[in-house]
């Protein structure tokens, strides 16, 4: 289950894939997929939640049932607004795609500057690392200092995990801020973490 989890949650970040990647293609795996998208990091309209899901009719009837428990109603504006943003140039998502990249790339040339292990992200905007080099019991006593002395954000893994041991010693920070965030982020940490 954490599999198929995984790959859907991979898939709502499909414009945001930094390398090629083709898993529909392979291992036949379109008739065992169900691919999710959102308007939420594809156009930064996070509190829309406007999405949906494409998968073989097989597939959907789970997806329908989900759905029926989640969402009441998406207003109506919104949902044109939503077909308009669908309709963007292929040259917004490549734009999108190279602000990201330079985001990304101050975020973990920064953070590895700082001394954490940082775990490689392909579909996210979102950077996982090891925050035991700087001797906190677990990830939500890191995130908590954080706060309080650095000033700084990032959540703790171990609320994803059915087992939260297993999500310890890991954290995540985002990248989709602007760039003079990043770097007073990434400068505060390199004060007060660097040993």
């Amino acid at each position: 289950m954490m599999f198929w989890f995984s790959l859907m949650k991979f898939m709502i970040s499909w414009h945001l894939i930094w390398n090629t990647f083709r898993l529909l293609l392979c291992l036949e795996m379109f008739e065992r997929t169900v691919t999710m998208n959102s308007l939420g990091k594809t156009f930064s309209l996070t509190g829309w939640k406007i999405g949906w899901a494409i998968a073989p009719p097989h597939l959907t009837w789970g997806v329908r049932q989900a759905h029926a428990f989640l969402t009441f109603a998406t207003s109506n504006p919104m949902q044109w607004a939503a077909a308009v943003a669908l309709r963007a140039p292929d040259s917004y998502y490549t734009e999108l795609k190279r602000d990201y990249m330079a985001k990304r790339s101050i975020l973990v040339e920064g953070l590895k500057a700082v001394g954490f292990k940082v775990f490689p992200s392909s579909g996210t905007y979102f950077v996982a690392v090891d925050h035991t080099p700087f001797g906190h019991e677990n990830d939500i006593a890191f995130c908590e200092y954080l706060v309080k002395e650095v000033g700084v954000v990032a959540i703790p893994t171990s609320v994803f995990y059915l087992n939260p041991e297993e999500g310890k010693n890991l954290v995540r920070f985002t990248f989709c801020k602007d760039e003079g965030t990043l770097r007073v982020a990434v400068d505060g940490m390199k004060e007060k973490l660097r040993k």
